[in-house]
């Protein structure tokens, strides 16, 4: 996967000395730097346009209140200037593009949530241990892909013009994984919306293991999300840090051609009669 592999450097605040505890808070300074910044952003900002970070101390706990978040428009992308106190770390960073920040919850969970139609982007991660001390250090930090890519490409001749977008249904796959591993943890339905378009991409981790197999729905939609048409893909299988490409048509010969149809409603409310009867 040395291909695949996304670069993050971690140096000493100062370069020509070493790091010093600051007599009020006993912390070692630290900046996570690259030592050539084209390098870093022409590597990581290749790959994804967010970087989440957590630290966890020796005892498991989160060295800070909050995921430690930069995005590709930050000047620093790709570096943080943290302080710490001396000891064994265990790190925690994750490359992606998702709208929403993901949840690290420990160094066996990292989640993601659904926002705007797609739950998981291409996923790098590092997990390992860093030693701080009074000499500080310097450590290069390789993340690696953790997600399949599945790609479906439709080969109709021609998409009707009522066509408005498909929706993607997959299971056997998971949203969330487990750093420590890289694995899918978490058994997901997987659904997102997507528009118009003959390439259709998505992300899984494999659950539980390196490869596994998906079950896929497409839902080719209109403009109201009314299913024009199905098609079910079964046994899909699916490798870390590969591609599978599916390709066929959606809606095929013999569905016929789909118009635009408007239904007007109107109301017959007059009453049949009257019925009379005494007591």
């Amino acid at each position: 996967m040395a291909a695949f592999a996304v670069t993050l450097l971690l140096a000493v605040f100062a370069s020509c000395e070493k790091a010093v505890y600051n007599e009020n808070d006993g912390k070692v300074r630290l900046k996570f730097i690259s030592s050539n910044s084209d390098i870093t952003r022409g590597y990581v900002g290749d790959y994804f346009t967010k970087l989440a970070l957590m630290l966890f101390t020796s005892n498991g706990e989160k060295a800070f209140d909050k995921v430690k978040t930069q995005t590709a428009d930050d000047d620093d992308f790709g570096t943080f200037s943290l302080a710490l106190q001396e000891g064994s770390y265990q790190v925690v960073a994750v490359g992606h593009s998702s709208p929403v920040t993901p949840s690290i919850k420990s160094t066996e969970m990292v989640q993601f949530t659904a926002q705007n139609g797609i739950k998981n982007t291409d996923t790098f991660c590092y997990y390992g241990t860093v030693t701080i001390d009074e000499d500080g250090g310097y450590h290069e930090l390789t993340m690696n892909r953790l997600t399949a890519m599945l790609r479906i490409r439709l080969t109709d001749e021609e998409l009707p013009d009522v066509y408005a977008g498909m929706r993607i249904d997959y299971t056997g796959g998971s949203a969330n994984f487990n750093p420590s591993t890289g694995e899918g943890c978490t058994k997901s339905n997987q659904s997102e919306l997507r528009g118009v378009s003959s390439d259709y991409v998505c992300f899984t981790f494999p659950y539980m293991s390196d490869e596994g197999n998906l079950k896929v729905t497409l839902y080719g939609l209109d403009a109201d999300k009314n299913v024009l048409a199905t098609k079910v893909l079964t046994d899909v299988p699916v490798t870390r840090n590969r591609i599978t490409v599916y390709e066929g048509p959606l809606f095929g010969d013999g569905i016929g051609k789909i118009y635009q149809t408007g239904f007007g409603i109107t109301v017959n409310g007059d009453w049949a009669g009257e019925d009379h009867y005494t007591f």
